[in-house]
């Protein structure tokens, strides 16, 4: 089964940044966030911790 979330996480995970993370697939560093945000919430877990340096 084919999950786009689960395809954004794992290129957040690589890149390291959202920011990088968004360029690397041609869409907005927002849409990346959402895409995380809810797997997020599907899974009911906390993946990144989030911080201003990456």
């Amino acid at each position: 089964m084919y999950n786009p979330q689960l395809e954004t996480f794992i290129r957040v995970a690589d890149a390291g940044s959202f920011n990088k993370a968004a360029e690397e697939a041609y869409i907005t560093p927002t849409a990346v966030i959402k895409q995380i945000n809810l797997l997020e919430a599907s899974l009911d877990v906390k993946l990144f911790d989030r911080t201003h340096r990456g």
